[in-house]
């Protein structure tokens, strides 16, 4: 999930299409790419959610050289943030191993 502003629109085209390719290698679908707008509290303009297979694909995903790749064009050109979010089915073994209380 990335939540974020465009602090340069003239590039977002291209952050789109270097995206497209490492979501089908790695099995991404995009299930929310939509500017946004809050019904409660504050928010950035701009939203994208993934669905992977499970968290395991996700954070393969994350991690990889390709996508640290990509971080470096999103954060050049946005202000936000990312995270990975468990399903529901999967929360609790991370919960388990610690997860969630390990350092970046």
């Amino acid at each position: 999930m990335y939540h974020y502003k465009i602090t340069n629109r003239a590039e977002i085209d291209e952050l789109t299409k270097k995206s497209l390719p490492l979501n089908e290698q790695y099995g991404a679908e995009v299930k929310v790419g939509s500017p946004i707008k809050a019904l409660e509290g504050s928010t950035m303009s701009h939203m994208v959610i993934l669905k992977f297979i499970d968290f395991d694909a996700a954070h393969k995903y994350y991690y990889s050289d390709e996508h640290k790749e990509l971080s470096l064009l999103r954060n050049r050109i946005t202000e936000g943030w990312a995270a990975i979010v468990s399903g529901d089915s999967e929360t609790q073994k991370l919960v388990d191993s610690g997860y969630f209380e390990s350092k970046l």
